[in-house]
């Protein structure tokens, strides 16, 4: 009889198992109608098919991090034709007084077969000659043979009217630079260039500056 107080004693001193507490139950719940529905810890109503699972402690799974936004795409590069990105950029746009002068001479935006683009102003430029590569009867390739090409024209399209003035700008920019940069043995023809330029937007809608009396129809 004393031994069996002591064991008594010693199971009430005794902390409580801790297992139950870090069990988890799912019940698998089918009703009578074949349907079946998933509960955690709480067990099917009356009158429905029971199935359980018994499983360890369920830990939380921290969410996952954000993800950094992707960055945004790049710009497309621009092939084709040159694109200004630094350096000073002049401003020119038609003065007011110049509203009544006659439209600037048409322009033709061409393409060589080479892709380069420019401005001119005959729709039928003259054509240019593409070389090609001289070989031997023997098929291999030698200095001081015959030189041989393939005639070429360029494609062009006429400038809209509603673009006109932006076009004979763009020119006289080309214009400018080139004087600018030109050497002794090229600085007249390029001057004569820029002021035949500059003298057709100068009697056109397009003049950058009031025209003198004479200028006006």
């Amino acid at each position: 009889m004393g031994r069996c107080i002591v064991l008594l004693w010693l199971c009430l001193c005794l902390p409580a198992a801790p297992a139950l507490a870090q069990e988890t139950v799912f019940y698998k719940c089918t009703d009578a109608e074949g349907r079946v529905s998933m509960q955690n810890g709480t067990p099917c109503a009356p009158g429905m098919r029971q199935e359980i699972r018994r499983v360890g402690e369920v830990k939380a799974v921290p969410a996952p991090p954000p993800k950094p936004a992707a960055p945004e795409p790049a710009a497309p590069v621009q092939y084709g034709e040159f694109v200004q990105v630094g350096g000073p950029r002049p401003t020119r746009k038609p003065a007011p007084e110049a509203a009544d002068l006659p439209s600037p001479p048409p322009l033709y935006q061409c393409r060589t077969w080479e892709g380069q683009t420019y401005y001119g102003e005959t729709d039928h430029p003259p054509a240019r000659c593409a070389p090609l590569q001289v070989v031997g009867l023997d098929g291999r390739q030698a200095s001081g043979m015959a030189a041989a090409c393939e005639v070429k024209h360029d494609e062009c399209s006429a400038v809209p009217d509603d673009q006109l003035c932006a076009a004979w700008y763009r020119r006289l920019d080309e214009a400018e630079f080139k004087l600018r940069y030109a050497g002794d043995d090229t600085r007249r023809a390029r001057q004569a260039e820029f002021d035949a330029i500059d003298a057709r937007i100068a009697a056109s809608r397009c003049a950058t500056r009031a025209p003198s009396p004479a200028a006006v129809p």
